[in-house]
């Protein structure tokens, strides 16, 4: 995870440079983590578990990707609780879920699956569909390859910006899977 984390804080500061500044929360403390899986009855994947503690939470500029937010512990009424709990009761979703990436179209929600969690303590992540109030499809392994594939497209699409002179950055780009 600590490849990913360094990816992070290069984009941050390549978005930065750019003018497309994210919005980072801020890191959470082992308190804070610890009141927050007792509160979801859920102990956090590892790569989660880091993600938190450097970032709290983190908001990508519009138009970057398929996921905008990696939801997390810094928002008291927007996050990884506050969500989840609300969409256990409003949505139905299941007990072991976590929502933890909110996607750029509304009403799509990248949960963590805990009640498939393997021995190295990470689990893999579905698409919750707020319009069917249920699971589509797996996304990714696990947290860390979700951070890695997110942020690493919007590396690329710097780099693109970059090299075309910046046209690109006001057109929308999502990155798509196959």
């Amino acid at each position: 995870m600590s490849d990913t984390l360094e990816l992070i804080e290069r984009v941050r500061r390549r978005l930065d440079a750019a003018g497309r500044s994210c919005t980072v929360a801020g890191p959470a403390t082992d308190s804070a983590i610890a009141t927050a899986e007792e509160s979801l009855g859920i102990a956090f994947p590892p790569s989660y578990r880091a993600f938190v503690r450097r970032f709290g939470a983190l908001t990508l500029p519009p138009r970057l990707g398929t996921i905008h937010s990696f939801v997390g512990l810094g928002d008291v009424e927007k996050g990884i609780v506050q969500r989840t709990l609300h969409a256990r009761v409003e949505n139905g979703l299941g007990e072991g879920y976590l929502i933890v990436g909110l996607g750029a179209e509304v009403g799509e929600w990248y949960c963590l699956d805990t009640s498939l969690t393997r021995d190295d303590g990470e689990c893999p992540i579905y698409l919750f569909d707020t319009r069917d109030n249920q699971i589509d499809q797996q996304f990714y392994e696990d947290f860390d390859q979700m951070a890695r594939e997110v942020m690493g497209f919007v590396d690329e699409i710097l780099d693109e910006d970059q090299a075309t002179g910046d046209r690109a950055a006001s057109e929308p780009a999502f990155a798509s899977r196959a």
